[in-house]
């Protein structure tokens, strides 16, 4: 991703953070990539039976990246069903989805 495309993905995210009514977006590997400084050990915050959490920096806000490992196979429609429930989930007690990636790398 070129250095122009990885701005505008930031801004499309610091909207979203300062946006209540934002929709979640579709956020791209190499963005999340760089938000959590290549997905380091450093900014590991959990782990889990099927996932790894990471602290993203994104200007001067966090985000937490949740990052499914290796192993946990998932079909693409189950994947896609869970994105709708998250996008739906709105509660006092839940952290506000954001975005998702898609990226099978």
């Amino acid at each position: 991703m070129d250095r122009q495309a990885s701005t505008s993905h930031i801004h499309v995210l610091e909207r979203i953070l300062l946006d209540e009514n934002a929709e979640p977006t579709d956020l791209p590997l190499s963005l999340l990539k760089g938000i959590t400084n290549g997905f380091s050990p450093a900014h590991q915050i959990g782990r889990g039976g099927f996932a790894e959490v990471y602290k993203g920096v994104v200007g001067k806000g966090m985000v937490a990246v949740k990052r499914l490992s290796r192993t946990f196979a998932v079909h693409e429609n189950k994947f896609q069903e869970e994105v709708k429930c998250l996008i739906k989930a709105k509660h006092k007690n839940i952290v506000r989805f954001l975005g998702y990636c898609a990226d099978t790398q």
